[in-house]
């Protein structure tokens, strides 16, 4: 692990892996990084660990200037987690040609976009949660329900995500 003249963190192994976190990634998402030896050990060892059976893997982990996180390898692999106009989380995902997105729409109802699979978490008017999904799945959680799920998985975008995994993609 180096770090550049810009302080951005730079791996390499000898499988000639070679991944950079740019100082404002690190910044955004490893506050306490650059500044502390102990956390830069500990971040050094998880990387290691990550990627020891990787070759050849080249990846950059940067921010850009819309504020978007961006993630991007030699694999034609690419994430942007970003917030829209209104403050709401965005996640882009593209891995070769498949592309895969979460976001709110203008209601904040959260969307699910995978190829041609959708899925939506909505609220209604009566605070009532939802789900639906392209494969005819319809359900409406009961708020005993609900709270369980806002336990488990803490954030609405983490509930999609679970339940697209059990009920879009299993």
């Amino acid at each position: 692990m180096k770090k550049d003249i810009f302080s951005n963190l730079i791996f390499s192994d000898n499988h000639n892996n070679e991944l950079t976190f740019t100082k404002k990634y690190l910044d955004l998402k490893h506050h306490d990084l650059l500044a502390e030896e102990e956390s830069q050990i500990d971040f050094f060892r998880n990387v290691i660990r990550k990627y020891k059976s990787d070759i050849g893997y080249k990846a950059k982990f940067e921010v850009d200037i819309f504020e978007k996180v961006v993630m991007e390898d030699n694999r034609n692999n690419k994430v942007e987690i970003g917030t829209d106009i209104f403050g709401n989380t965005t996640y882009e995902e593209k891995r070769n040609t498949e592309r895969l997105s979460m976001k709110r729409d203008l209601s904040g109802n959260l969307e699910f976009r995978s190829g041609k699979e959708q899925a939506f978490l909505k609220r209604d008017i009566f605070n009532r949660w939802s789900y639906s999904d392209s494969s005819g799945n319809k359900f409406e959680f009961s708020d005993k329900t609900w709270k369980r799920l806002t336990q488990e998985h803490v954030t609405e975008e983490d509930i999609l995500y679970f339940l697209v995994n059990r009920f879009l993609h299993f």
